[in-house]
């Protein structure tokens, strides 16, 4: 059976990706059958035909429990903006700057634990690593709910951060080792919509669980803060049993099935020419990078920190708006109740956004071009909010309805783009690390955007995220321009590499044993250039 699984792979993309891609994300539909089949066509419909099957699988089994966790691990996150309109400051005679630094905490812990926990991940496996921090995180949100004072609730707050950390940067990973690269932002989108939906199930939850106020003697927002941390805990604790770990360590999978997909994942970082090498050439060129060297090659990559920008252009507005939107919708007029069920509308219509706009990412395989379109929406939904007259508060929900759309299909575009162009493993291990660790620090500045002094009418606020959206907007620019002009590059230099190999088999003689050493010479020499160098190699072309 495993020939059924061997077929011939070669890049839309450079040299990633298969010949004739596979009904899937943004693969090409399967041609149209003509008579008579030729045993090339046949091959390749039953390709097709495999592909779409084993990823319906993984699909089915990976994304859900990722997203369910996501959600799960997001409302424990942003619970407290809920809690807060339903007099938790006054119970716990909360100043204004120490509920600011209660928010702030959090992304202060979150941010700089990052790189350790991809670290980790590696080290306990994705289905143990994965459910433990959502569990501790469920653990956390309790304790949250049962502090006594200002004090208390920063300590806890940071260490929800110590202990969410570990899950978005984790996931955003996993999801690189299953999926190929024009697969990845729809996958990444259905985890992130998570975030969308625990923002709508926030507002939905806090209305019904602060009916609990006076049970057991502790107030409706303590409630809403005890039941949603224990959620957490019970689900985690069923992902122990249901998160997956590496293709080649699945259960669900025959071998062929693990196979044939770690063989499209090699093809995608390396080129079909990685089936012309022997075990012993493989093993040897595959061979793990020193720790030394990915971090220096991951701390020296200007790329990555322009990336950093471009993640503080939509981290900031993001969480500015999920922390404070329920507060902010309340001071236009509404009650606490009608303010929740007001965030509902604005997180659905962000989600279903995100998937569409992620599907057609993946299928047209262009990032750069849809993150600009979500940036042009956040500009003209702030700008709206920052300039509504007084008496029209409903501009400013207007306005932050449009800026959502922009955000939230932007997030998963804005992590797949960069993943991307990060290789080899260990580095984008690191690299997708750095990256989110760096750009939380955005939610630690965002959250502290609407200040109650500024309501109702919150310019600042709203001028501050218009900044951080043209300043991520700008090194979207630059870093496109960029990988333009360095797959130009190389795309010349490998064309003079071409050349050359082919005057030297002309020279050689095309047949014979001295040309077909050559050739041989020339695939091993690229495949150690994409597997030492990753994505600095001349043979990895940037994804646009």
């Amino acid at each position: 059976m495993a020939h059924l699984y061997h077929f011939n792979f070669h890049s839309s993309i450079g040299h990633h990706g298969p010949k004739r891609t596979l009904k899937h994300g943004s693969e090409k539909k399967a041609p149209k059958v003509t008579s008579p089949v030729t045993p090339e066509t046949a091959s390749e419909i039953l390709a097709q035909q495999t592909t779409k099957r084993i990823l319906r699988r993984v699909d089915l089994r990976l994304v859900p429990i990722l997203s369910l966790l996501y959600l799960l691990c997001f409302l424990c996150r942003q619970n407290i903006g809920n809690a807060k309109t339903y007099h938790m400051t006054y119970d716990l005679h909360l100043t204004t700057q120490q509920y600011q630094i209660a928010l702030t905490s959090f992304f202060l812990s979150y941010s700089t634990f990052d790189i350790p926990c991809n670290i980790l991940l590696k080290k306990l496996r994705p289905s143990v690593w994965l459910p433990l921090v959502t569990l501790l995180s469920g653990i956390v949100t309790v304790c949250m709910g049962l502090v006594k004072n200002a004090d208390q609730l920063i300590v806890v707050r940071m260490f929800l951060g110590m202990t969410e950390c570990g899950l978005f940067p984790g996931v955003a990973y996993v999801i690189t080792m299953w999926y190929c690269r024009r697969e990845a932002q729809f996958r990444q989108a259905l985890f992130f919509c998570a975030a969308s939906m625990a923002g709508a199930f926030a507002g939905l939850l806090a209305v019904g669980l602060s009916k609990m106020d006076g049970l057991g003697g502790l107030e409706g927002w303590r409630w809403i803060l005890i039941i949603e941390g224990l959620l957490t805990a019970v689900v985690a604790i069923c992902s122990f049993f249901v998160v997956l770990d590496t293709p080649d360590r699945t259960k669900f999978l025959t071998k062929e099935e693990k196979e044939f997909l770690l063989r499209r994942l090699e093809v995608d970082q390396f080129g079909e020419e990685e089936d012309e090498l022997t075990e012993a050439e493989k093993t040897r060129i595959h061979t793990d990078m020193p720790k030394s060297q990915i971090f220096k090659s991951v701390f020296t990559d200007w790329r990555i920190y322009a990336h950093i920008l471009v993640f503080y252009g939509i981290c900031c507005p993001l969480y500015s708006i999920s922390l404070c939107l329920p507060s902010i919708v309340q001071e236009l007029g509404y009650t606490s109740t009608q303010a929740n069920f007001l965030t509902v509308p604005i997180y659905i219509t962000a989600c279903l956004l995100s998937l569409s706009t992620a599907y057609l990412s993946d299928r047209t395989g262009m990032r750069a071009v849809f993150i600009a379109i979500s940036y042009a929406t956040m500009f003209a939904g702030f700008l709206v909010a920052a300039l509504r007259p007084g008496h029209l508060p409903g501009l400013a929900y207007a306005g932050l309805f449009i800026a959502a759309c922009g955000l939230y299909p932007a997030f998963p575009g804005m992590i797949t783009w960069c993943s991307n162009n990060l290789a080899p493993n260990g580095k984008r291990a690191i690299a997708m690390a750095l990256h989110i660790g760096m750009g939380s620090f955005g939610g630690a500045m965002g959250s502290n955007f609407y200040r109650p002094q500024d309501k109702p009418l919150y310019r600042l606020g709203n001028w501050l995220n218009l900044g951080f959206v043209c300043v991520g907007g700008a090194a979207v620019a630059v870093i496109y321009y960029s990988y333009n002009k360095e797959n130009k590059r190389r795309e010349g230099v490998r064309a003079g590499l071409e050349r050359e190999l082919e005057k030297a088999v002309e020279k050689a003689g095309r047949g014979t044993e001295e040309g077909e050493r050559l050739k041989r010479e020339f695939v091993v020499r690229k495949e150690e250039s994409l597997a030492l160098e990753g994505d600095r190699s001349v043979w990895f072309r940037y994804m646009m």
